[in-house]
């Protein structure tokens, strides 16, 4: 509400709270005394986990883009599995169906988000190898970058080079 002071204030405020697999149900309403507030609710047990993940595995075999939706599913994917063992079992083969994708800001989203999303679930060595991915795609699109230039210079040299020998 303090972000909007300055403009119109919003008639209404969602709040939507996200329940892992291992949650089924809750209260809609949280009341506390003058403050009573009404969530909406989405049950990650409500998500078919196996379908999800062929889907996905079977569109990054293929080479093809994932939409945003299915971007979002991978980063809630291990989550959608009861117990904490499944579920980091479930992030690192999020994590391996992650590296697969082509678009770099995308891969960085996903692994990013998977590392927010499964913050509780997932052990210190889990979490340092997602960050490590993270940084192995940035390093490999600025040396990419860096031998795209380097590449540039060259055959800006070999060009003058041929130019000098012709005359």
């Amino acid at each position: 509400l303090e972000r909007y002071k300055k403009e119109e204030i919003p008639k209404q405020i969602r709040m939507i709270v996200i329940y892992t697999a291992d949650v089924e149900k809750a209260p809609e309403e949280f009341s506390a005394g003058c403050l009573t507030l009404k969530m909406e609710q989405a049950f990650l047990s409500k998500i078919d986990s196996e379908t999800v993940q062929e889907e996905i595995k079977g569109k990054l075999g293929q080479g093809r883009p994932l939409s945003d939706d299915e971007l979002m599913k991978l980063i809630v994917l291990p989550l959608t599995y009861k117990g904490k063992e499944k579920k980091r079992q479930a992030v690192k083969e999020a994590v391996e169906l992650a590296k697969q994708i082509v678009d770099k800001e995308e891969k960085t989203f996903v692994l990013s988000g998977i590392l927010v999303f499964a913050d509780k679930i997932i052990d210190t060595e889990t979490a340092k190898y997602i960050k490590e991915v993270v940084r192995m795609t940035q390093v490999a699109e600025l040396l990419l970058e860096e031998g795209r230039e380097e590449g540039r210079e060259e055959g800006r040299i070999l060009t003058v080079k041929i130019f000098q020998e012709a005359q």
